[in-house]
């Protein structure tokens, strides 16, 4: 049985796509199944994230630090449930993915860090003038997971993109 997998503009929905599932490899037992998206499925959620985009981009740097704060103490708060369920796609034992989640809370405060040192507006006098340099919102990103790390190498795109008011859509592996 197929369970709505897709997360588009605040909605959980079933993929148009094949059914598709993950099974345990250790006991093949079935851990999910759901229907892939289709081509109308991404751009559905290319176009939530590029509408959604402009209010976001809005959105003061304080109101995205605490989402993200937010995020890093909800990891905390389940870093156990995570790291079985990684364990559990994967097959890697639990130390491991512990450390997996481990740094995806880690990743916030790096993020934060980083931001803080590497925006803002510089000015650099020339002899002819000077040359400024503001960061801003671009637009989307699109951020495909791979299946050895499925929540730290998406997550550190993700983190740093919320910081810097861009909207995201990901692809995680299969």
């Amino acid at each position: 049985m197929s369970h709505p997998a897709l997360f588009i503009n605040g909605a959980w929905q079933q993929g148009r796509g094949a059914e598709f599932g993950k099974t345990d490899p250790v006991d093949n037992q079935t851990l999910w199944q759901a229907n892939a998206a289709d081509g109308s499925d991404v751009a559905a959620a290319c176009e939530a994230a590029r509408s959604a985009f402009p209010a976001w981009a809005r959105t003061p740097f304080e109101q995205r630090e605490q989402l993200v704060k937010r995020f890093a103490a909800l990891l905390e708060a389940h870093k156990q449930d995570l790291a079985a369920v990684i364990s559990r796609e994967t097959s890697k034992p639990r130390w491991e993915t512990l450390t997996e989640v481990q740094a995806m809370i880690g990743k916030v405060a790096i993020s934060l860090q980083a931001y803080q040192a590497r925006t803002g507006i510089s000015e650099t006098a020339m002899a002819d003038g000077a040359s400024v340099l503001r960061h801003r919102p671009h637009g989307v990103l699109a951020v495909f997971g791979p299946y050895n790390f499925p929540g730290h190498l998406p997550n550190g795109h993700i983190v740093p993109a919320l910081l810097a008011a861009i909207r995201w859509s990901l692809n995680p592996a299969s």
